[in-house]
């Protein structure tokens, strides 16, 4: 049936048996008859753009009427709504006058009262109660209107927002009533130009405002809407049933049950259910179950649920449960619990499940070995991780790590240089290499560092940056040799330029001298060939 009429069915899918074997003929036949024979007219229907929205309402109900007729400067219209079944009275039936958006609820007794002012010459009274049928009673008015005066709009929306009510944040700030009009409403949703609102409970719309979508919202502390065309403004916290295009600005915190086009801005808090497409910024946390498209600014903490394409700026932590394309920055660490395409960049911590893009980090952990991360250690799929233990011209034992993939790796060391009647030298620096394989045993590992060179006293910064052009010969599964030539620049500077020179290490001179290609000029800088041989364990 959609295939031939071009549109989509709504419905709420548990409500209906996905193993039943049903066989139906139509021929020349609506929609609603064939809808009716399948589901035993246990449901009703309603019309949206692109959509036929399935309602179940297996009972139904009628409306009684008591007054009808002018008390003073309004209508009002009152009555009883009735189970047409059992003949018993409902009790929280909604009954509303959709061109005046003014609604109401039944009492215990099933008793309503709605007093209408400025209505058209025809009033167009709607009772709705979950899992009744809806009924529409049309009542001609005797009050004179004006010309231009107009009839407000209004369709049904093929989403479900009732989720929203039932967040922490709904239960307290959602009275009861308002969730039961909202559960009897469904998807209905009114056009007006402008509603304002106190607290939720006290607005210009009354229970109708999460009905409704206006083009300018003001809620002084806090306010629950259908929608939002344009502006949104509150003292403390917008709640918005469903979704919200332009801006919506708040104190403490905004949460929107359906999809944000445009900008949040909140003290503390964004909230949305469904899309952004746009700009979220808050003091601490940002949230979208949905997928983002788009940029997200906060203090602490940013989620995105689904997928994301765009930039997320963290103080502390960034998450994205689906593919991220594009940039994550925060203060500790990022996570990227799919694909990630683009680029990655912590204080601490990044993770991605496939990595498409660049990790910046002091960990980087990713499931993929595609990608390149660079940080103290990066672990991944497949990767490069090696413990080396090495001699050179200088340093008696080195021990480095090395972690990365072959294409790329990072390398932390350490030294230690100790004789009788010699003088210490420690060592400590980082360096990158790349492991490039010749044959099933033989690989070429090309690597460059830097380190700071300790030589009894802080008086000086002695830097040594080296480039090795070592050889790795693989002996057995988890064990290699190593060895090869080295090129190195040596700096010795000291910190205080104003500091009268105490500098008596020869160590490094002593140890070099015969490897000399730059020799010190009277600035600190001296260059020598040198060498390296060592074992490489897992």
């Amino acid at each position: 049936m959609e295939k031939k009429g071009s549109f989509r069915f709504a419905y709420y899918s548990k409500l209906v048996s996905k193993d039943s074997l049903v066989s139906i003929h139509a021929d020349q036949s609506t929609v609603k008859e064939v809808l009716d024979q399948l589901l035993n007219n246990h449901y009703e229907y309603k019309e949206s753009t692109g959509f036929v929205i399935l309602r179940y309402a297996p009972l139904e109900l009628s409306l009684e009427l008591e007054k009808n007729n002018i008390v003073g400067e309004y209508y009002v219209v009152s009555g009883y709504i009735v189970d047409t079944k059992t003949n018993k009275r409902v009790e929280n039936a909604s009954v509303y006058e959709k061109n005046a958006l003014q609604s109401t609820l039944t009492n215990k007794e099933g008793y309503f009262e709605l007093k209408l002012k400025n209505v058209q010459q025809t009033i167009e009274l709607t009772v709705t109660k979950e899992k009744y049928k809806s009924i529409t009673m049309m009542l001609l008015s005797e009050i004179k209107i004006q010309m231009g005066s107009r009839q407000t709009k209004s369709h049904y929306d093929a989403g479900d927002y009732t989720q929203i009510e039932r967040t922490g944040i709904g239960r307290f700030f959602i009275s009861s009533k308002q969730k039961i009009q909202s559960l009897n409403l469904g998807g209905l949703i009114s056009q007006a130009p402008v509603q304002a609102s106190l607290i939720p409970s006290l607005s210009t719309r009354g229970m109708m405002n999460s009905q409704i979508s206006s083009s300018f919202s003001l809620n002084v502390l806090g306010g629950y809407t259908g929608g939002v065309r344009g502006l949104e403004i509150a003292g403390l916290y917008n709640i918005t049933r469903m979704n919200v295009e332009a801006l919506q600005m708040a104190g403490i915190f905004n949460t929107v049950g359906g999809s944000v086009n445009g900008v949040q801005l909140a003290g503390i808090y964004n909230n949305v259910f469904g899309d952004l497409k746009g700009l979220q910024m808050s003091g601490i946390h940002n949230s979208v179950k949905g997928s983002q498209i788009g940029l997200q600014i906060t203090g602490i903490y940013n989620n995105v649920q689904q997928d994301s394409k765009g930039i997320q700026i963290a103080g502390i932590h960034n998450t994205v449960n689906g593919s991220q394309n594009g940039l994550q920055i925060s203060g500790i660490y990022n996570i990227g619990n799919q694909k990630v395409r683009g680029l990655q960049i912590a204080g601490l911590f990044n993770y991605a499940k496939e990595l498409k893009g660049i990790q910046f980090g002091l960990v980087n952990v990713t499931g993929s070995p595609s990608g390149y991360s660079l940080g103290l250690l990066n672990f991944k799929k497949d990767g490069y991780q090696k413990f080396t233990i090495t001699r050179n011209e200088i340093s008696d034992i080195n021990f480095s790590i090395k972690t990365g993939d072959n294409k790329l790796y990072t390398i932390l060391m350490a030294g230690r240089s100790e004789r009788r009647n010699e003088e210490k030298l420690t060592s400590f620096g980082i360096g990158l290499g790349k492991n490039i394989r010749l044959g099933n045993r033989l690989a070429y590992n090309p690597e460059i560092s830097a380190q700071y060179l300790y030589l009894g006293n802080c008086d000086y910064y002695n830097f040594l940056y080296k480039f090795d052009s070592a050889f790795t010969f693989r002996l057995f599964k988890g064990v290699a040799i190593s060895g090869g030539p080295s090129f190195n620049i040596y700096s010795s500077q000291l910190r205080d330029k104003n500091a009268p020179d105490t500098n008596t290490s020869t160590f490094v001179q002593n140890r070099t001298e015969r490897y000399n290609v730059i020799k010190d000029n009277g600035k600190g800088i001296t260059g020598w060939v040198g060498w390296s041989f060592g074992l490489t364990l897992f």
